[in-house]
């Protein structure tokens, strides 16, 4: 989602003027979007040319329409949305004048992908600022940091699954290496604080426990030598984050330090194996401990819509596991279902992971309905029914 403009008062009432730009961006205006709400946007409407001439012209041309794109101000009464079709309509009665159409008179428009809307909320509260928030920012739909690098020039980017966004661009003089220089060399110091000046603007743009993957690209051994700096330096400084998640790092060649290096790594088939490895790997971890415990049979491990259910409503879910069909499912009731479920868990101290079902634990997760858990402690008979 792109955020153009937003203004709000002091009684919390306001306006947002948003561009959705995948479908997961319109599931969350359905969400967003309330009955009361006001929302301008563009629609295509067929006008009788009788409503735009005069004379002889208006009665040559009486009957005939034209169609013409108009902006109206609605006051909403029905949002319907159909993921399939990645479409989300909005029905309700205009509440500005517009030359075309009458006041209070009932429409029906989209809200399209790439195309602006402003909506309008006598109250926002924090769950509707929250989604905002949550769909506008970068940190939060990123899954991939990456930094692609030559010597004295580095840029760093966070990948979503539409876009990458540079977050910082770093450029320091690197004065050439000389023949017979030892190991104090003026090109070595200054490619030690360079190295140090990108690790410390990682760390400040990087959230590395959210991210799944960090990708490290530069031509010769930049990139490998920058994962060595920021690994020792995460020893020195017992940093416990970096360490943690070291398994994320990948680094690869590119013949360039600059953006285009970046797209032409992503491109190769090897890369985009080894990052989609790294970026399910505590998927496939999990899901490796929920098998092994599942065999063990000590009722830790469950699987099944209705057994899942109940463990999530006893707050024992350590991880929750859900396939992506079921998450983001075109039937609505199901869909919201499967959102408070994991909302549930996460308020009770769990944490949920959505499996893509084209990935080899996805799949294996469908085989068992689609949906799992792993237990904080052993519940039984989570499979019987009720008297």
């Amino acid at each position: 989602m792109k955020l153009i403009r937003q203004h709000f008062e002091k009684d919390k009432s306001g306006s947002t003027t948003l561009i959705p730009q995948d479908k997961e961006d319109l599931w969350e205006l359905y969400n967003l979007i309330q009955k009361g709400d006001e929302i301008t946007l563009s629609t295509h409407r067929n006008i009788k040319k009788a409503t735009l001439g005069s004379g002889v012209a208006q009665g040559k041309d009486k009957g005939k329409t034209e169609r013409k794109l108009l902006t109206l101000k609605m006051s909403v009464e029905d949002i319907e949305y159909t993921p399939s079709e990645e479409v989300l309509r909005i029905r309700g009665k205009t509440v500005e004048p517009n030359e075309y159409v009458p006041m209070q008179s009932y429409h029906t428009a989209e809200v399209q992908l790439q195309k602006q809307f402003t909506l309008y909320k006598d109250e926002w509260d924090e769950i509707a600022y929250g989604i905002v928030v949550k769909v506008c920012s970068i940190e939060e739909k990123a899954e991939v940091g990456a930094i692609v690098m030559e010597e004295g020039v580095a840029h760093l980017c966070l990948i979503t699954d539409n876009m990458t966004v540079l977050r910082n661009k770093i450029e320091k003089s690197i004065p050439r290496k000389r023949r017979g220089d030892g190991g104090g060399s003026k090109h070595d110091q200054a490619m030690e604080k360079f190295y140090q000046l990108v690790n410390t603007t990682m760390l400040r743009n990087f959230d590395l426990d959210k991210l799944k993957a960090i990708i490290l690209a530069s031509p010769g051994f930049v990139a490998a030598n920058l994962l060595k700096h920021v690994l020792a330096e995460a020893v020195k400084n017992n940093d416990k984050t970096v360490m943690q998640n070291k398994s994320k790092f990948i680094v690869v060649h590119s013949s360039t330090g600059y953006l285009q290096g970046l797209e032409e790594s992503l491109k190769d088939p090897s890369i985009q194996r080894q990052l989609s490895t790294t970026k399910f790997a505590k998927e496939a971890s999990v899901f490796e401990t929920f098998q092994k415990v599942l065999n063990e049979d000590d009722d830790r491990a469950w699987y099944g819509p209705t057994e899942c259910a109940r463990a999530v409503e006893m707050g024992a879910v350590k991880y929750l596991m859900i396939a992506d069909a079921l998450f983001r499912s075109d039937d609505i009731g199901v869909r919201k279902h499967y959102i408070a479920l994991a909302d549930a868990v996460k308020n009770n101290g769990g944490e949920t992971l959505v499996f893509l079902s084209l990935h080899e634990s996805g799949e294996q997760l469908n085989q068992l309905t689609g949906i799992a858990v792993l237990l904080n402690y052993p519940v039984p008979d989570l499979d019987e029914e009720d008297d």
